[in-house]
């Protein structure tokens, strides 16, 4: 069932309500300078209201019941509707969309899930923020992408925290459990930075968009959050590549780590060849000089231990111990 709050605003009066239809968002917007109407998991009575009382495009109505796009912007008339990615890490980290339609009275965000930025720009309203306040309908839109990109960044930290955790374990101990966590964060990044990728573009044609519903100080505050969005699409690069060069150490020092076993059961395997030649030897059912005499057994045992321990101290000459 569709849950709507509506929060409208103007310099000298504020007013908030969490429940409400969208025949009453209509209402505020008539009385008041701005009107932010919020909708999560919408369903299709409450689109087809959205398209008569708000003039929404159906294409656009349309794009915003899915979870799935990629970050875009599209121009109808006199709003403009965005499509943005949120990053949502519960046990699986991946990406959500929040759909955004801006006009010149009014914000409608959609989406399915409850996301915890959003708080962040109510508390600043209810809080009254000169700049918002005072500001249009445009500035609440730039509000709200602009606290998306930026929550982004912790979670930007929670992967550096691992990939540094990794490469402390990856050095102490590497081994194949090691080297398949960072191939789970590399590809965690690979998502994550595909899903976002687009969203730098959006952001650019924001800025550079030439309508009425963004004005042009707006716009210069959207050419900020694009580069807070490229830095952030940079910083998920040298992460992947981060997480590269760490599973490529991690197999080195796995290969260098086997190849030490293998030495060392070399030298182990070489040291003991004289005595099992000396024992297979002396051991075969036949006649030999000193056969079942103290002869044989010192002259066996000499074969045996001259032999391994010249050996032994020729590898300890050349560095092999």
């Amino acid at each position: 069932m569709a849950r709507i709050g509506v929060i409208a605003y103007s310099p000298t009066s504020f007013i908030e309500e969490p429940d409400v239809t969208i025949g009453h968002c209509r209402e505020l917007m008539e009385k008041y300078a701005v009107t932010w109407v919020n909708i999560v998991d919408p369903d299709g009575r409450t689109l087809e209201e959205m398209e008569t009382l708000f003039g929404f495009h159906p294409l656009a109505l349309e794009d915003s019941s899915h979870t799935d796009l990629p970050p875009k912007v599209e121009t109808y008339d006199d709003n403009v509707f965005i499509v943005a990615r949120t990053i949502v890490w519960a046990e699986e980290i991946e990406t959500d969309q929040l759909s955004l339609f801006v006009g010149p009275r009014f914000v409608v965000t959609v989406h399915d899930k409850v996301f915890p930025q959003l708080e962040d720009v109510r508390v600043r309203l209810r809080k009254k923020n000169p700049r918002l306040i005072k500001a249009g309908a445009d500035f609440l839109g730039y509000t709200i992408l602009d606290i998306v990109v930026d929550s982004y960044f912790p979670h930007l930290d929670r992967f550096q925290d691992i990939l540094d955790r990794l490469e402390d374990e990856i050095v102490k101990s590497p081994n194949a459990t090691a080297i398949g966590k960072i191939h789970d964060i590399r590809v965690d990044l690979t998502l994550i930075r595909n899903a976002l990728r687009p969203q730098r573009d959006m952001y650019g044609t924001l800025a550079r968009l030439e309508t009425p519903t963004f004005h042009r100080e707006t716009r210069n505050y959207l050419r900020d959050v694009q580069d807070h969005m490229i830095r952030v699409l940079d910083t998920l690069d040298t992460y992947r590549e981060v997480s590269t060069s760490l599973m490529e150490v991690g197999a080195t020092l796995q290969a260098n780590q086997m190849n030490q076993v293998i030495k060392v059961l070399t030298v182990l395997f070489t040291i003991t060849i004289p005595l099992t030649i000396v024992t297979s030897a002396f051991g075969m059912n036949v006649g030999f000089p000193g056969f079942n005499q103290p002869e044989g057994l010192y002259l066996a045992l000499s074969l045996m231990w001259v032999p391994t321990i010249l050996l032994t101290y020729w590898m300890w000459r050349k560095g092999w111990l």
